[in-house]
């Protein structure tokens, strides 16, 4: 029997929903208090775990229904599905009764002491809310002291939740860590995986290396043998020949002298050859594109260079890079330590094809294949490897096509068309997807433009565009992505009073289903602009600059979760008397000058070719 109630307006349907809502809660609490029941009580028992010697009576239906390994071991046909007690070895008597605890009575009590030995036994068993709760304690409680442990202990089980955050603290304090005891003791697979990552904050192999040799030196019988297999994960291609010739001097000590080859490599080459950079390798911050010092410009002067500019987010510092040609409103993307520009406007209002690389390497541009059709004001963005830019303008108006640049073959390919055009919308690349959020409609039929309240999805998996609709109105926003949501920034929004758009300082975070995350609140910016330049840096969003009205921002203003209000940079845009708005901006990686040095010098590089065998003195 069902009962369905049509009409919720009536005094009497919204009762009896109230008495179903209320049915569904004695419900639950009816199960819950039986199952705590029948565990207290140890009745209708059909299994019994044993732990340490300890034995606990259970239930295969609720372990089943709580634990992968019990559902697995319960519903196969090997004999333990039967069998009428089950040991489990190597888990303590104490965990086992916690985890018991929880599964029956849904209440979890996680103490320092006891977390690590509680997330083995719950990942052992598959406890997966019991695991999310120890490794969100665990991931809150991460200091200096236990780093190192708990990434030991993430990485052991593969647990990806707690592993991304622990490696992300580890890689940021590696040199410091690398000289604890705690380094001394991880075991030779873990480190492999540190010194393997491309997030160590070090400015310089050698910290790796040393890091390597203090770790070998503290057993010396056990880790010669090895030393061979960790030498080819430290990145000697990044190696300055200073550096080399200690490295050179440690290893002859060790009785592993090292035979080295010159190799004439080339920047791409070299990059490949050592892994690429590590993070502390790069200055980390914004490329603005198109924020040309307003005060040098003269009417009909199409002559000027667009001006470049790089900033450093950990030093709020302003970088000059080469110029391009005066562009203004172009789309711009980035990965790793280059920069493209796609399309965008010239002084004459003519739109360009055209698609340039930035390597900062080298310090240079240079001009790759054009797109197959002029574009300004559109998405432009690095998605599952390919750079993406979609509808936007041209010299006839709005557009509804898209293409990709396949950055390995160096050419563009047509995508499906928008099943609509799009104009002042806002875009971001969010989980291998391309999104165009908000914006106006114009259709065949209606010259007047109504506003878009969703987002345009492209998934490049299905090749097909869909709608997301939202209960906003995003008009000439800003977008970036986090993790697991989209930031929309500023806009225009229309003012019930007289219908007519007004400038916001509006900030909002969505989900991927267009609906507000309520776990995330963002206050409003002080000031209420449109297509301000926007960035996000670890947990801190940039916005840069902004509309309004006849006049632009220069401000640059920051917010991370736990702010009350944005904050605003002591830096502002380049030129300080002139803001700008539209402009491209993209997260870029700087090598530090080093590096820069390093790979533009002649193109050789030191390669390891060989070792000989460890003196059988120093393994005695």
């Amino acid at each position: 029997m069902s009962l369905r109630i049509k009409n919720l307006s009536s005094p009497k349907a919204r009762g009896m929903a109230d008495d179903i809502q209320t049915d569904k809660l004695s419900l639950k609490h009816h199960i819950k208090q039986g199952i705590k029941q029948l565990y207290q009580t140890q009745q209708l028992c059909d299994v019994t775990l044993v732990a340490e010697g300890r034995l606990f009576p259970c239930h295969r239906s609720i372990l089943a229904s709580v634990s992968f390994y019990f559902r697995r071991m319960f519903a196969s046909s090997f004999k333990e599905s039967q069998e009428p007690e089950i040991e489990l070895k190597e888990l303590s008597h104490s965990s086992l009764q916690t985890l018991l605890d929880y599964i029956y009575t849904g209440e979890l009590v996680v103490t320092a002491g006891q977390a690590e030995e509680l997330f083995t036994a719950a990942s052992r068993l598959q406890v997966l809310p019991a695991l999310q709760i120890i490794s969100r304690f665990l991931k809150e409680s991460l200091s200096m002291e236990n780093c190192l442990e708990f990434y030991t202990l993430a990485y052991s089980h593969n647990h990806r939740p707690l592993l991304r955050p622990t490696l992300a603290y580890v890689a940021c304090h590696f040199e410091g860590l690398s000289e604890s005891p705690a380094f001394l003791l991880l075991d030779f697979s873990t480190l492999v995986s540190l010194i393997s990552s491309d997030h160590l904050a070090v400015e310089s192999e050698l910290v790796v290396y040393r890091a390597v040799a203090r770790w070998v030196q503290h057993l010396p019988g056990e880790r010669l043998l090895k030393l061979a297999e960790l030498m080819s994960h430290v990145r000697l291609p990044l190696i300055t020949p200073e550096e080399l010739a200690e490295i050179q001097v440690d290893l002859s000590e060790f009785g592993l002298p090292v035979l080295w080859r010159h190799e004439d490599l080339s920047e791409e080459e070299r990059l490949k050859a050592s892994g690429g950079l590590r993070q502390g390798m790069y200055h980390q911050g914004v490329a603005c594109i198109g924020l040309p010092k307003w005060s040098e410009m003269s009417l009909g002067n199409e002559e000027l260079d667009s001006h470049v500019h790089f900033f450093d987010l950990s030093t709020e510092q302003w970088e000059q890079l080469p110029d391009l040609e005066s562009l203004t409103y172009p789309g711009c993307a980035s990965w790793g330590h280059k920069l493209y520009v796609a399309g965008g406007r010239y002084l004459d209002n003519t739109c360009s094809d055209n698609l340039f690389v930035y390597d900062a390497l080298w310090d240079c541009w240079s001009q790759l294949p054009s797109m197959s059709t002029a574009r300004t004001w559109h998405a432009f963005h690095l998605c599952r490897n390919q750079l993406y830019a979609a509808a936007g303008w041209d010299n006839m108006g709005p557009l509804v096509s898209a293409e990709r640049f396949d950055l390995e073959r160096e050419e563009w390919v047509p995508v499906s068309d928008l099943p609509f055009s799009l104009a002042y919308f806002a875009s971001t690349a969010f989980r291998r997807k391309l999104y165009l959020i908000g914006g106006e409609t114009t259709t065949d039929d209606a010259d007047v433009p109504n506003p878009f309240h969703g987002f345009l999805v492209y998934d490049p998996a299905s090749e097909a565009w869909n709608q997301v609709f939202a209960a906003f109105e995003f008009y000439e926003a800003s977008a970036v992505a986090s993790d697991n949501c989209i930031f929309v920034v500023g806009g225009l929004s229309v003012d019930v009073t007289d219908g007519h758009r007004r400038f916001t300082g509006r900030c909002v975070c969505l989900l991927e289903d267009g609906t507000l995350n309520q776990d995330v609140c963002i206050p409003k910016l002080p000031i209420s602009i449109s297509f301000p330049g926007v960035a996000r840096w670890h947990n801190r969003i940039y916005v840069f600059g902004g509309n309004y009205n006849d006049s632009c921002s220069c401000a640059i203003h920051y917010w991370e979760p736990g702010l009350q209000s944005w904050i605003q940079c002591e830096a502002s845009l380049p030129d300080p008397n002139y803001g700008a708005f539209g402009f491209g901006c993209a997260e870029l990686k700087m090598p530090r000058k080093k590096f820069l040095s390093l790979f533009q010098r002649p193109s050789v590089t030191f390669v390891s070719v060989g070792s000989a065998q460890p003196d059988p003195m120093l393994l005695a």
